[in-house]
């Protein structure tokens, strides 16, 4: 419900600025993230997850983990890109910070819809790098879908 809310919120906000943004949707870990215009070359991406991710073996609260991300493409043709990026992820829910993450997205973005020409699948490896624990790596395997507010031409 909470989600739905937010989502709701986020669209609103959205038309009522006149906004370039895109809400983003990620499997693993149940990750909804929110960025700048990922139909551009390079931007700016904010993600959270809400559940554990699949394959982490991290002993305490794995959810609320707030990440931000520069991304950029690699290879493009305008329906179908490769992207890559770096980010970093912080548990700020916590007391005390025992895990910092440095994060390297490797994705690729498909727009198949020619009738929903702002909505992308998406797939993405992304090797979460823990630095404050010997380096373990956590790694997130996801697919999802992103859509891209922008505005009116």
């Amino acid at each position: 419900m909470k989600k739905s809310i937010l989502f709701i919120f986020l669209i609103a906000l959205s038309f009522a600025g006149k906004a370039q943004f895109a809400v983003s949707y990620y499997y693993d870990g149940n990750t909804i993230g929110i960025s700048t215009n990922p139909e551009k070359s390079h931007w700016l991406e904010f993600r959270i997850n809400t559940v554990p991710y699949i394959f982490s073996d991290w002993n305490h609260s794995q959810r609320g983990i707030p990440q931000a991300y520069f991304c950029f493409k690699l290879i493009s043709d305008g329906k179908a890109s490769l992207y890559s990026g770096v980010g970093a992820g912080i548990p700020l829910s916590s007391e005390e910070i025992d895990i910092v993450n440095i994060n390297i997205p490797v994705g690729i973005q498909l727009n198949p819809f020619n009738q929903l020409p702002k909505l992308y699948l998406t797939a993405e490896y992304t090797p979460m790098f823990d630095v404050l624990n010997e380096m373990q790596i956590t790694n997130t395997l996801s697919v999802g879908f992103r859509y891209v507010f922008s505005k009116p031409k």
